[in-house]
């Protein structure tokens, strides 16, 4: 079991640990589609979400670990900033075949 808070090298916007995982926002934007919803399971690497960036991009927001979600704190529409919290995670800390 992990005990401690591990950040992941790769990126800032989250880390691993037993407690809840708050997502932030990598790219400012306006959020175009949601595809998890609360209490629902996620798979490692399984895109959570999209953003459209002003410059017209569609960014898709992924994680590197499975589990559920707790909390949603955007909808599809939201104008969003940088570092905003989008989600709240449940890691279930099953190692998977891409770990």
């Amino acid at each position: 079991m992990i005990e401690t808070i591990v950040k992941n090298s790769q990126s800032p916007y989250y880390e691993i640990s037993k407690e809840d995982q708050v997502i932030l926002s990598p790219f400012a934007g306006i959020v175009k589609d949601i595809f998890i919803k609360e209490n629902a399971y996620f798979y490692e690497w399984e895109t959570i979400l999209t953003i459209q960036t002003a410059n017209g991009d569609l960014k898709e927001v992924e994680v590197p670990f499975s589990g559920s979600v707790v909390s949603l704190f955007v909808n599809t529409g939201d104008e969003i900033s940088i570092n905003a919290k989008l989600v709240s995670l449940q890691d279930d800390l099953l190692v998977t075949g891409c770990d």
